[in-house]
């Protein structure tokens, strides 16, 4: 409080702090209004005016003391440093959304990059298998073209073999065939021969006999 001249005493007022509006919880639609003094005195106070407020609010209640303001008469005005604040809140929720919107596009923008990164990895990588996979199928109709030569050499030597095998058997069972008859021939010989020889010497039986049974052994080691 400044020192007066004259001895009245005059109250002490301090800035009230629901004056100053809080930061975000005005709406700019609103139409902010304010008497003269609470105008002047928040814009002191905001301004960091300290003596100049003191010096106003002195005087203010000391004309208001004495009738010398008219109170009825007097105007509202509109509290452009409010609506300046406002519109200062206004603009840092934006930034701070605009920074939010700018980190979630960048992030956003990594992510696409690293699963770009992983589509052309993944394509590459079946590009990859499917080329080895053709390779390998070239390779084994390459092995089954230069094989089918040998298997078709190695199933006509097999069918040759099998032919020449049925000709011997054929052969064998032709000359065994031969050899029976052959055989048979010979024992019906001697058996003549031998009934011939007893037919003509029938003063020897002992002798006939003999070449009987000789005959007889001969045709059961051909049989």
């Amino acid at each position: 409080t400044l020192p007066l001249k004259d001895d009245y005493k005059y109250d002490e007022v301090t800035v009230d702090d629901k004056l100053i509006i809080p930061e975000g919880e005005e709406d700019l639609e609103t139409d902010v209004k304010a008497v003269v003094d609470d105008f002047l005195r928040n814009y002191l106070v905001q301004m960091g005016m300290k003596r100049t407020s003191d010096c106003f609010q002195i005087e203010w209640f000391e004309m208001g003391h004495k009738g010398l303001m008219k109170t009825d008469v007097m105007q509202l005005v509109s509290d452009v440093y409010t609506h300046n604040q406002l519109l200062d809140n206004e603009l840092k929720n934006l930034q701070r959304e605009r920074n939010s919107y700018k980190r979630a596009t960048f992030e956003g923008g990594e992510t696409i990059v690293k699963l770009q990164r992983e589509r052309d990895f993944h394509s590459m990588h079946q590009k990859h298998v499917v080329q080895e996979k053709r390779i390998d199928f070239l390779r084994t109709l390459k092995m089954y073209a230069t094989c089918d030569p040998a298997l078709r050499q190695l199933n006509e030597k097999y069918q040759a073999a099998v032919w020449q095998k049925m000709l011997v058997s054929l052969e064998r069972d032709k000359a065994f065939s031969q050899v029976q008859i052959t055989d048979s021939s010979l024992c019906t010989a001697h058996s003549f021969t031998g009934t011939r020889t007893a037919l003509e010497s029938p003063k020897m039986p002992h002798q006939r006999e003999k070449n009987t049974e000789e005959s007889r052994k001969m045709c059961t080691t051909v049989i």
